[in-house]
């Protein structure tokens, strides 16, 4: 048996990728190693709840209508902005706002850093307008091999101006750029981090996050993300495309620099022209494609370079009247009991004194995942997957204590949580928890982590560029959140957008 291409994984990443070229012509097999689409952008039942395995909503609502809509689905898509929310006992502020708003709220909470915020954002507005379309325009953003509309633009935007200010803010830091105008701690680490952790990335980075959240937005769908997966599936196989799940990816098979197929985990030996990844690269490379393919300089460098932790979340089916949310005003709310430790999210220690939590509201976006009157809470905190890495004998296999643990340590959170939503605990009626292990072995991350690369900036420039959807292996491309040294539109449009230029790479040729 033979393809044009192969993708393996059905993440959003893979579907898109797989919809771009079924819709061409191009015959295309998807394997999935799970029994549903989407990868981490979908949803699971526990009793009569529905809660999100991943991502809680996305931004850039504009591109993924438009990119939609091209694949096929033709029904007019709705979106509801979600707002956040940050509690610490210095300030309480709803920060999913335009730029100058949110100056103006922290000038009133921390007046004496009014002048230095005034900076700031003087500073930041014109990095906020240069980066909003960036992904269009830039290289290190694009394939290295440019279409001709791709040509274009870069000759028409990239000016040489353009150039040089996007590489001082790549080389900026940005908790330097932060420590020349403001005193406050607090307030540095908030606008560095969007809460209590210190600033890590390049002013670059910063500024494409503050895009996102204060001038893009970030939104939920009315197909919901497992309804955007599943609408993908339908397209895929309406124009000839495969797909089969519940069958993993054993190896992709390499033969003198070129990918030529793949082993499917029932050992079949299934040839294409091309292979597309939406697994990570340390999967991809480091246990996909046999050692000894690709030159060892880049294997190191794909073992060493950091991806982003991963997390402790606890999903909670609630009834609603016995809570009290009159203090949570935004439907993600993240709260900081104290200050949070520098090292606080890659902390491998299971102890959540001090940490930093996120609270979100799922029900707000789809209120018939839950029954009438009740709710579904989802906490997430950052922990490492060091301490669980003990508990697990197996592919989702664990050791008797580990249900104990989790357990514990998800009323631990839930007490915490406590703090700002009183009565949790009563109003509990069900409750789920997800570790890293949960996130290594059902969600496919390697060590469980959530949100691709690192961001600091020692990382992010560690490739040279943005975009890693192209590798060393001919015909080998990667889509997805890896498949980008930074998410420079967010989790789910970095994933889409990959996969749409690796269709375009593919259809070129």
């Amino acid at each position: 048996m033979h393809y044009d291409v192969i993708v393996v994984g059905a993440g959003l990443g893979g579907l898109t990728c797989a919809a771009a070229l079924a819709r061409k012509g191009v015959r295309v097999l998807v394997l999935e190693k799970d029994s549903h689409p989407g990868g981490t952008s979908y949803v699971f039942r526990r009793g009569d709840f529905h809660f999100p395995m991943g991502p809680l909503s996305f931004s850039y609502p504009g591109y993924i209508s438009s990119l939609l809509s091209y694949l096929g689905i033709k029904e007019p898509l709705e979106f509801k902005r979600n707002h956040f929310q940050f509690i610490h006992p210095q300030m309480d502020l709803v920060y999913s706002r335009p730029p100058d708003e949110l100056r103006r709220a922290l000038a009133e909470l921390f007046p004496q850093e009014k002048r230095g915020l005034n900076l700031v954002f003087q500073e930041l507005r014109p990095a906020l307008k240069l980066v909003h379309d960036v992904y269009q325009w830039c290289p290190d953003y694009l394939p290295q091999k440019l279409s001709d509309v791709q040509k274009k633009l870069v000759k028409s935007e990239y000016s040489e101006s353009r150039k040089t200010r996007l590489a001082g803010f790549a080389r900026t830091h940005s908790g330097e750029f932060l420590r020349k105008h403001l005193k406050n701690k607090l307030l540095i680490n908030f606008l560095g981090s969007m809460g209590t952790a210190g600033p890590t990335m390049s002013f670059l980075t910063l500024a494409l996050m503050w895009h996102i959240m204060s001038v893009e937005g970030i939104w939920y769908p009315s197909l919901g993300l497992r309804g955007i997966s599943d609408r993908l599936v339908e397209l895929i196989r309406a124009a000839g495309g495969e797909l089969y799940f519940g069958l993993p990816v054993k190896k992709i098979v390499v033969e003198n620099g070129l990918a030529r197929g793949v082993v499917a985990g029932d050992n079949s030996l299934v040839g294409s022209d091309w292979v597309v990844s939406n697994a990570d690269y340390k999967t991809t490379f480091l246990e996909l494609v046999e050692p000894g393919t690709v030159d060892a300089d880049f294997i190191k460098k794909i073992e060493t370079a950091p991806y982003t932790g991963s997390e402790l979340c606890v999903y909670l089916g609630l009834n609603a009247a016995r809570c009290d949310f009159s203090r949570m005003r935004a439907t993600h709310l993240f709260y900081s009991p104290q200050n949070q430790r520098p090292d606080g999210y890659l902390d491998e220690g299971p102890k959540l004194d001090g940490r930093e939590i996120e609270i979100c509201r799922w029900t707000d976006n789809e209120p018939g995942q839950a029954p009438a009157g009740y709710i579904g809470l989802v906490l997430r905190v950052g922990l490492g997957h060091k301490h669980f890495a003990r508990f697990r004998t197996g592919e989702k296999k664990r050791v008797p204590e580990y249900r104990a643990h989790k357990t514990a340590l998800a009323l631990k959170l839930v007490k915490i949580a406590e703090e700002v939503l009183p009565g949790l605990g009563e109003a509990i009626e069900l409750m789920e928890v997800a570790t890293p292990l949960t996130y290594q072995d059902w969600g496919h991350r390697y060590q469980g982590s959530i949100a691709g690369w690192s961001w600091s900036q020692e990382w992010t420039e560690s490739f040279g560029r943005k975009l890693l959807v192209e590798t060393p292996v001919r015909n080998l491309l990667m889509v997805g959140i890896y498949a980008a040294s930074e998410l420079f539109m967010g989790g789910v449009p970095t994933a889409m957008r990959t996969a749409e230029l690796a269709s375009h790479l593919i259809l070129e040729k």
